[in-house]
């Protein structure tokens, strides 16, 4: 009497099947043994794929069982080859190795002569036709899933912000997570402002209740289901391209191009972070006066106490005591902050500017509203070619995708002129408290938002000479605050203090505008790019609530 295994096996998939559920394929096989007189030894079960025999616990166990008791058993039983392997290559090589173990493998309703040689070619016809049906079905599968996603459906387990849900149809529809997609939306509005470094970021939105890893919030960011698209990959001949989607978007197409430039570095990050410490909060904006390189922070013992400094790793003897350095910067930017007088001169001289620039203002919103007319146009005229026959459908798509940017990109310039005016009553008008009072905010500034203002105010870094702050490169917007304040003395023989007029800053004869055209004249020199950095630190602080 033959001592055999018996090993039955589904996969999710078939589970409903009839003929192949594991009850069945137990009582097949015992009855089968009954008949011919066959000894089970052990009994082996599992749910998981044929395609590949690493991934079978059961599997795994019998051959483990037969090295180690060579000879235990001669056959091993299976209801259908399919239910064996799906798999040929790996099945061939998988009745090698039982062969070398001394065990033969067999299917009760596909039996196997396999001292008959012309019965391999049986056994290959038994082994290849469960292969094919499983290609057929992946291949099914897929074009289905490519069918529906091309009709804008995602299919899948829904992104980070999004949570799987049916429509009325029964069918798959993502819609809204109301804890995280609120979360994703910030992500992208944080990051187009070109303030964050990418893990600064995510680790802020993971204390907010984000859980994302690092590779996940880089991938989020880059991908156009949050602005209604969907990203079908290339598959054969058919090249990637992107859809519209059913499901509702949780950003616009024009925020998801901004950040799109701010990863492709077509829109610089002011913000300069390094490792940051309580001690050391500007620690990566200051750089050696001798050798130009980046000062690092550390501390030493002594006398009872630690003390921390700024110092040059280059062998450059450049060092400064943390809280010295500190208390200087303090007193700077007290003297570069506006006066009231001059706080509202300024105002009234950037309304004025504001005014003049009106006309060119909105001479480039209709430039680029004629542009983007000329691009609708063009895409029109692209779908009807298409529809024609004229045009391939997947250079249509790759002629959308690239309109879709260019679109997006013209929105959002468009949007951001309109919004000038507003922008400026609810930055530009608000904000003397702030430009009176640098020296307040800062201080009362957590570390993480110290290292945000320091990154919009000096872009450029700063340096620390004979107890005086200077900027490695001229600062227009420093330029105006400096000089700005000078005309406006208590008194003419006022002196300002010896960190008020760092070198590389203020023009060589220190311009000193004492009447109201020299300081409109002053005042004009602050173009818009120079009023940035004003809007984005009050825009910091409106956002943290720094100071309050």
């Amino acid at each position: 009497m033959a001592n055999v295994l018996l090993y039955a096996r589904v996969s999710t998939d078939e589970q409903a099947e009839k003929g192949s559920s594991i009850p069945f394929q137990k009582d097949r096989l015992h009855q089968y043994c009954e008949l011919t007189g066959y000894n089970v030894v052990k009994y082996y079960a599992e749910d998981f794929s044929a395609k590949s025999f690493d991934n079978r616990p059961e599997w795994n166990k019998i051959l483990i069982l037969l090295k180690a008791n060579k000879g235990l058993v001669s056959k091993i039983l299976v209801l259908r080859w399919d239910r064996f392997s799906r798999n040929a290559p790996e099945a061939y090589q998988m009745i090698k190795t039982l062969i070398k173990l001394g065990v033969e493998i067999n299917a009760i309703e596909q039996p196997i002569d396999f001292k008959i040689p012309e019965q391999k070619m049986l056994l290959s016809f038994y082994l290849t036709i469960p292969e094919i049906e499983n290609d057929r079905r992946s291949m099914n599968t897929s074009n289905g899933m490519r069918k529906n996603m091309k009709q804008g459906r995602y299919l899948g387990i829904a992104p980070i912000g999004f949570k799987n849900s049916k429509d009325a149809s029964d069918r798959p529809l993502l819609t809204h997570n109301s804890e995280t997609a609120p979360l994703v939306k910030k992500a992208f509005e944080l990051f187009a402002t070109g303030i964050y470094q990418i893990e600064v970021l995510r680790k802020e939105l993971y204390k907010m209740g984000l859980k994302i890893s690092r590779n996940q919030f880089w991938l989020l960011l880059r991908n156009p289901i949050y602005c209604g698209k969907l990203r079908i990959k290339a598959y054969g001949d058919e090249p990637e391209e992107i859809v519209l989607g059913i499901h509702e978007p949780i950003i616009t197409e024009e925020l998801f191009y901004e950040v799109q430039d701010v990863l492709a570095g077509k829109k610089k990050i002011t913000t300069k972070h390094a490792r940051i410490k309580d001690e050391y909060p500007m620690r990566g904006f200051m750089v050696c006066s001798k050798c130009g390189k980046n000062l690092t922070g550390s501390s030493s013992k002594g006398n009872g106490g630690t003390y921390y400094y700024y110092h040059c790793t280059k062998g450059c003897n450049e060092r400064f005591k943390s809280n010295d350095l500190h208390e200087n910067f303090f007193k700077w930017l007290s003297d570069i902050s506006f006066k009231s007088e001059v706080g509202a001169l300024y105002l009234a001289v950037i309304e004025d500017v504001f005014k003049t620039n009106e006309g060119d203002r909105d001479a480039e919103i209709k430039k680029l509203e004629a542009k983007l007319t000329e691009e609708t146009k063009f895409m029109d005229d692209a779908a009807r070619s298409l529809v024609k026959g004229d045009l391939d459908k997947f250079a249509y798509n790759r002629m959308k995708e690239n309109n879709a940017m260019i679109c997006a990109n013209y929105k959002s310039r468009i949007l951001e002129l309109k919004s000038t005016d507003s922008g400026f009553k609810e930055y530009v008008k608000y904000n003397i408290s702030l430009m009176s009072n640098l020296n307040y905010y800062y201080s009362t500034a957590s570390l993480d938002n110290k290292q945000k203002m320091l990154g919009l105010m000096f872009p450029e870094k700063l340096v620390f000479v004979n107890n005086e702050f200077q900027t490695v490169k001229e600062s227009e917007l420093l330029t105006l605050l400096c000089n700005a304040g000078k005309g406006f003395s208590d008194s003419k023989n006022e002196k300002s203090s010896k960190n008020a007029a760092p070198s590389y800053v203020v023009t060589a004869l220190g311009f000193k505008p004492k009447t109201f055209s020299s300081v409109v004249r002053c005042s004009i020199q602050l173009s818009y790019a120079a009023i940035q950095p004003v809007l984005g630190i009050y825009a910091l602080i409106r956002a943290a609530n720094i100071g309050a």
